[in-house]
């Protein structure tokens, strides 16, 4: 690399040319000066009025998905790039086909490597197609530029903060695939939990009731009959669930966690809030997990809103495997915050005493309480007058069936 001490005998060598008539030492001397002048102007130069871009086809995926993904470097001005290596950090978890990626020495990125050369005022595109492996809120970025002089004497780089997020919600099966039977996996509905009529539910008409709203009255079959008709529509129960994630794999913190198997608690949870959502049910949710770039346990609270299971289930993207507190000690913080009439769905893939126990007093206050086990094999205890479905084995017949299609 050229540096100033360079600069500095360059410039004696021409000085001695000067005195001497030596034309070589001058020549050679000169050289060299043009030469770092070049250099410094390259290094300062280099990455101006270049832009690095990344575009995603959508921002928010399911595991199975492929996006487009696409890399653009654009040079806008006079002077070229006679070489330049895109170093971008990606995740670990994602796939992106035709790539080149190397490891950076930790489990959670890779580096996504791409060297081309820019020619004046020019755009150069790399699309690839990114799969989307696994679970979680994923960060791409930052990135770093690197390039040389025309001499290859001096590199220049430059560090790009720019990131792009992409979110793979959680898998979904079908709670009917997890559990059987799959009748009224959440239980029985109590006769004291609130009744009303889905509009979006007619079943056909009858005579006027003093007491029905005038909204109800349907005035075709009023006309036809020539007396007053109302619709009538499917009850439905009201029905309040609250979806309790143990983010614990193993009963003591020491024990270390099993990533698998918290995946599949993840998967469990995020089936039983789509099957909620489609039975129109209220239903939040709540975990000892901590969602990522946060230290609090997730709460979601009960609601019915159009807008529920996306939360839910961005939430659930948003898990990690750390744990700030056990299940029982978060159930116990926020059983005074439960509605009357809650079902409480417990996924977990483990069963410890501590948890049987709470169990046990939220059943005691009235609560319903369903456990779905999404570890392997079966639990080591039960609990008197709860259901244990055992999601687990259906997680283990949903994928060997998809084994044997794809197969």
């Amino acid at each position: 690399m050229l540096n100033d001490l360079w600069l500095l005998v360059s410039a004696l060598l021409v000085l001695i040319g000067l005195v001497a008539s030596q034309g070589l030492l001058i020549v050679v001397g000169s050289l060299v000066i043009i030469i770092w002048l070049l250099t410094r102007f390259w290094n300062r130069f280099a990455f101006r009025e270049v832009t690095h871009t990344r575009t995603l086809s959508r921002h928010r995926a399911f595991i199975g998905d492929t996006l487009d993904y696409t890399v653009s470097l654009t040079n806008e001005k006079i002077v070229p790039l006679i070489w330049v290596e895109i170093q971008d950090t990606f995740p670990a978890d994602l796939e992106l086909q035709g790539a080149s990626l190397r490891g950076t020495g930790t489990e959670l990125t890779k580096e996504h490597r791409i060297t081309s050369s820019l020619l004046p005022y020019q755009r150069v595109s790399w699309k690839y197609s990114l799969r989307c492996d696994q679970r979680g809120y994923h960060r791409i970025g930052p990135v770093r530029l690197r390039s040389g002089d025309i001499f290859g004497f001096t590199a220049a780089e430059v560090h790009l903060t720019e990131v792009e997020h992409l979110l793979v919600y959680p898998r979904i099966v079908p709670l009917d695939q997890l559990v059987w039977p799959s009748e009224h996996p959440l239980g029985e509905s109590k006769g004291h939990l609130p009744i009303y009529q889905d509009s979006s539910r007619f079943i056909g008409v009858r005579d006027y009731d003093p007491r029905d709203p005038m909204k109800h009255i349907d005035w075709k079959a009023t006309a036809r009959r020539s007396t007053l008709q109302t619709k009538k529509y499917e009850p439905v129960v009201a029905l309040k669930v609250l979806i309790a994630l143990n983010a614990r794999t193993s009963e003591h913190a020491w024990q270390g966690a099993n990533r698998r198997l918290f995946e599949r608690a993840v998967t469990v949870a995020a089936s039983v809030a789509k099957h909620c959502a489609d039975q129109r049910f209220s239903f939040g949710l709540l975990s000892n997990g901590v969602a990522v770039y946060s230290g609090k346990w997730i709460n979601l609270r009960i609601g019915n809103s159009g807008s529920q299971l996306d939360l839910v289930l961005e939430a659930l993207a948003m898990a990690g495997q750390y744990a700030v507190a056990s299940l029982p000690d978060v159930l116990r913080a926020e059983r005074a915050s439960m509605p009357s009439g809650t079902t409480v769905a417990i996924v977990t893939s483990l069963l410890t005493k501590a948890l049987a126990e709470e169990i046990r007093e939220i059943k005691s206050r009235g609560y319903q309480v369903v456990v779905f086990y999404s570890g392997d094999g079966g639990p080591r205890m039960e609990v008197p007058g709860v259901p244990i479905f055992h999601a687990g084995r259906g997680l283990d017949r949903v994928e060997k069936d998809e084994q044997v299609r794809a197969g």
